[in-house]
This record gives C-alpha cells, sequence and structure tokens, in this order.
C-alpha cells in the first residue's frame, strides 16, 4: 500500500510538470478601436501554453457560422458531393446581394467568398443524420443539430466557443479526424490567408446573427511559425457587421505582433 501511495505522488508530479500553462493577456485595447467587445484564445503547442483575453468570453458558446465550412468542407469531400477543390459547381441564377455568389463556384471560391448556396446545396445531399455522425466523431461544439437542417450552422441551436475552436482545429491540423487525410490536405490548402518569409496564417472568417442588431464575428485558425503551429480563436459582438468585418483580420494581426509572431 506504502508503495502504492508513492506511486502515486510520483505519479502526480509529473503530470502537474506536464500541464498546461494558462496566461491571460488585457488584449482590450485592440478591440476597444473597433468598439467591439470580445476574446481571443491561442495555444502555443510547443510550449503547452493558453494565451488568453477575456477567459469567460472564450468558454462561451455562438452560433459558429461560416467557421464551420472548415469541417463542412472535410465532409462534403469524404461524402462525395464534391470530388476536388476545383469542381465546378454551376450557379442557378439566383441573384445574391454579395456579387461574387452570382457565378460559378468552387470549393476553393466558395471557402473564399464564404459562398452560403454551395453549403446549403451540400446539405440538401448529405442530410442532417450524416452531419450529426460527423459532429459527434469530431467533438465539434455542442453537437445539438437543432435548427434548419439545411443551415444549422447559421441558425438554430449549435454552439460552439473559442475553446472548443481550438480543440477541433488542433485535430484537424494534426490530421486527428475520423475522415481520409486527404480530405483535410485538401482543405488545409483552402484556408491559408496570409504568408511571410517564414510564417503562414491559415484560418477562416465566420459572422452569425445573434438577435435583430448583433452579429458575433469570428475568426479562427492556426499560425505557423518555423513549422511551429499556434492554434487561435477570435470572437466580437458587432452591430455593424460590413463594418467591422476587417476588424477580425486587424485585430488578430495586431496581437500577434505584440506577441512578437509576426514583425510590424
Amino acid at each position: 500500500m506504502k508503495n502504492l501511495l508513492s506511486l502515486l505522488f510520483l505519479l502526480s508530479l509529473v503530470s502537474l510538470s506536464y500541464a498546461q500553462k494558462i496566461t491571460e493577456r488585457n488584449f482590450k485595447p485592440y478591440f476597444d478601436r473597433y468598439g467591439v467587445n470580445g476574446c481571443f484564445v491561442l495555444f502555443d503547442e510547443a510550449n503547452n501554453e493558453f494565451i488568453r483575453y477575456n477567459p469567460a468570453v472564450c468558454d462561451s458558446g455562438f452560433i459558429p457560422a461560416s467557421t464551420f465550412k472548415i469541417p463542412h468542407s472535410v465532409i462534403a469531400l469524404e461524402e462525395g458531393v464534391v470530388s476536388d477543390t476545383n469542381q465546378v459547381i454551376p450557379w442557378d441564377g439566383h441573384e445574391w446581394p454579395i456579387k461574387n455568389w452570382n457565378q460559378d463556384q468552387t470549393l476553393r471560391t466558395a471557402v473564399k467568398y464564404s459562398c452560403v448556396w454551395v453549403y446549403t446545396g451540400f446539405a440538401e445531399k448529405i442530410g442532417i443524420d450524416k452531419y450529426r455522425k460527423y459532429v459527434q466523431a469530431f467533438d465539434y461544439g455542442n453537437k445539438n443539430l437543432n435548427g434548419p437542417p439545411t443551415r444549422f450552422w447559421l441558425a438554430g441551436e449549435f454552439r460552439i466557443s473559442a475553446n472548443q475552436q481550438i480543440a477541433f482545429l488542433r485535430k484537424f491540423y494534426h490530421n486527428n479526424l475520423p475522415v481520409a487525410k486527404e480530405s483535410i490536405e485538401k482543405v488545409k490548402k483552402l484556408i491559408v490567408l496570409d504568408k511571410g518569409d517564414n510564417w503562414i496564417l491559415s484560418g477562416k472568417t465566420g459572422g452569425g446573427v445573434l438577435d435583430d442588431t448583433d452579429y458575433v464575428m469570428w475568426l479562427v485558425g492556426y499560425f505557423e511559425k518555423d513549422n511551429h503551429p499556434y492554434f487561435y480563436a477570435l470572437n466580437f459582438v458587432s452591430d455593424d457587421f460590413n463594418g467591422t468585418s476587417q476588424a477580425r483580420y486587424k485585430i488578430t494581426k495586431d496581437i500577434l505582433m505584440e506577441l512578437k509572431l509576426i514583425e510590424p
């Protein structure tokens, strides 16, 4: 018994030595520039460290909106509703308020322009039951797909927090999802946002309706520097969708510069 207690004590010391470090930072001034309140979380995998601003909000669930296009694109490839990122998806002629939607698309352009009609079309073919299986297998958000079956990621009870986005992105990045590696690798190429001499920023924006006046605005993804990955998730609430859409990139870039991951 004494030996067992000693072993358990040693194991507890080992586990503590590998415990994740959590550092809170004040990134409020970057959000204040745009008159918005939100959160930011970054996970430094090499140092096993979370850096968070506004941790309570980082743990709050919001509709995923177009950030779901990352897993959604993987699902579409897995289900064969689109075979390749350059396969032409014909436009049906419906006029949308966003000019870039009013044309034939590919998976590549659908991600770039956040083209909703492409993904609602996928949903009509895939069906809600299969989505439930994938969301469970991916352990994505609250897994509650109660809502419109062809746009549950935009309306309904589906929610994901910034912290949960990080958990999914780590599995996605390391090909630790129960899908073909090829499907994941194809989507990774679609979400590259920017590059520097020794770094690559990948991610996906999202904008979801909260009520008659407010939206949740997202940018989630990962940052690679010298082959070292950092996973990030940002969100904020805004009453001006168009006016704050670029703030998602600007706030993220400003924070990465403060953390000395990107040079000014």
